[in-house]
């Protein structure tokens, strides 16, 4: 029996420091694998901070308290040239906005993109808004009055949505699970891609496909007909 396992010993060490090396190619290969998911991972959530960083930006510079009150519009388009007024701060057909949108598109989770893209169709509806009390200024008092206070109410909206956003924002980026509220949309009949109101009520939003908004471009000058034109492209 000694002289088996005497002869037997070279054989078994040599399996056993196979087997060894066998296991530490199986783990050294796992703990590859495993330091690329993290690094991956770790790329991702840059880019999502970064890009959730560039929404906040974004809910900034357009805030529509900062652009003309319908009067300021008016007087603008007296002397507007041929492309007419620009109805937001930045230019929401240029290049540069189709690539942070697409980088919304690509980093951002469901629920910050579906309130994004509501936060700009409520946007839409406010431009939609200011076009109406510029048809109507000076020359309807009723229906300009009508006007005006549908376009105070799309400031709240506005405003309401772009809180909702930035809660979201910020719930993410503290590791937090949080959910869409249940939302409720009104949208101005023929002008697809808007909406004028906009209520958050109890219960959770399981619908998360994103509104293609419309996208406010300009607003020209008053015709010899008395009516203002208005530019608004689709996404």
């Amino acid at each position: 029996m000694a002289g088996f396992l005497s002869e037997a010993l070279p054989y078994i060490s040599q399996t056993a420091t196979l087997a060894i090396a066998a296991a530490a190619v199986v783990f050294s290969h796992k703990a590859s694998k495993e330091v690329g998911q993290r690094e991956l991972t770790t790329k991702m959530w840059e880019k999502r901070t970064d890009t959730y960083t560039e929404i906040l930006r974004a809910t900034q510079d357009l805030d529509p308290t900062d652009r003309p009150t319908p009067e300021g519009f008016a007087a603008k388009c007296e002397d507007a040239p041929p492309e007419g007024v620009e109805l937001l701060a930045r230019d929401l057909d240029s290049e540069e906005w189709k690539e942070f949108t697409a980088r919304v598109d690509s980093f951002a989770s469901d629920e910050v993109r579906y309130l994004f893209y509501l936060w700009l169709a409520s946007l839409s509806g406010w431009a939609w808004l200011i076009m109406k009390c510029l048809i109507h200024y000076e020359r309807d008092a009723v229906k300009y009055n009508g006007a005006i206070g549908e376009l105070q109410r799309s400031y709240t909206v506005t405003h309401s949505v772009s809180k909702e956003l930035t809660a979201q924002i910020r719930a993410e980026l503290s590791f937090k699970q949080r959910f869409v509220r249940k939302v409720s949309v009104a949208a101005p009949e023929g002008f697809l891609g808007a909406v004028v109101d906009v209520e958050f009520i109890r219960g959770k939003q399981v619908d998360l496909e994103p509104l293609h908004a419309g996208r406010p471009v300009s607003v020209g000058r008053q015709g010899a007909s008395g009516t203002v034109t208005g530019r608004t492209k689709l996404r």
